[in-house]
């Protein structure tokens, strides 16, 4: 089966606003519009969180218009830059009993869980006890089945110092102790970085992808990190197969022609 992330659209409230020099909700009408052609046959899309710049209720009004025109189901998770409370007010069927956007969904005999990282008003994201809670209880109830498991922020180092000691994930070490206990974790995918990148953790491999709007310049080990445009946007193409290997795929999409380099092949 097939499963497309989008990440961190950063959209505002206006559809030709600008973040970066880049129309946020132009890049993602042509992500949709590139899925629906090319990647039809997806079971659903997840956006990995970010969804506005400045969190608005008319950000995720203009989320919900963009995301209606979609071929296939599109599920949304929240990431730093958003509000619990604007977003519910224009997308109330995704908060749970205890307030948060978190949930699970079944397709073709496996299991995915959507988490809340979002720790309002920070830049770091975090599993409070009740949200911990919830993934304790999950894991335990599809012990038997293939997990995969989607969230903003990144639960491995990345090696870039503004996200690993200013916006990291500061439930790392409880959130793969749980983890560990498991064997059917299969993969977890997350945005947040806005750049390409995949680890491997025992035998969990984990990935997130570009932006759609703008990206940030991988630079190792320095305290200054640099937002790039010239990087394209990218959506990353998810295959669970039948031996439960997960093959990833980033597609830029905003030149798509198909040509060979010499006229001899």
């Amino acid at each position: 089966m097939k499963v497309i992330q989008i990440t961190d659209t950063h959209l505002l409230g206006v559809d030709r606003a600008n973040v970066y020099g880049t129309n946020p909700a132009h890049r993602l009408k042509r992500a949709l519009k590139s899925i629906d052609s090319f990647h039809s046959d997806a079971a659903f899309i997840v956006i990995t969180g970010d969804l506005a710049d400045v969190a608005s209720e008319e950000a995720y009004i203009l989320t919900k218009k963009i995301i209606s025109k979609s071929k296939l189901p599109v599920y949304l998770l929240l990431g730093n830059h958003d509000r619990r409370k604007d977003f519910s007010k224009v997308f109330p069927e995704y908060i749970n009993e205890s307030g948060f956007v978190q949930y699970v969904k079944h397709s073709n005999g496996r299991v995915f869980l959507f988490l809340d990282t979002l720790e309002e008003g920070e830049r770091y994201g975090r599993l409070c006890s009740t949200r911990m809670k919830w993934l304790e209880e999950m894991l335990f109830k599809y012990k038997k089945s293939p997990i995969c498991i989607f969230m903003h922020h990144h639960p491995v180092d990345s090696g870039l110092y503004e996200m690993d000691n200013l916006a990291d994930f500061r439930s790392r070490k409880v959130f793969w102790e749980l983890l560990d206990k498991y064997s059917n974790i299969k993969h977890i995918t997350f945005g947040h970085l806005h750049r390409i990148m995949s680890a491997n953790r025992g035998t969990v491999g984990l990935h997130s992808t570009r932006s759609t709007t703008f990206q940030v310049s991988y630079q190792p080990n320095i305290k200054l990190e640099y937002l790039t445009n010239k990087e394209k946007p990218a959506y990353a193409v998810i295959e669970v197969l039948k031996d439960n290997l997960v093959r990833v795929h980033h597609h830029e999409y905003f030149d798509e022609k198909r040509y060979y380099e010499d006229g001899t092949r």
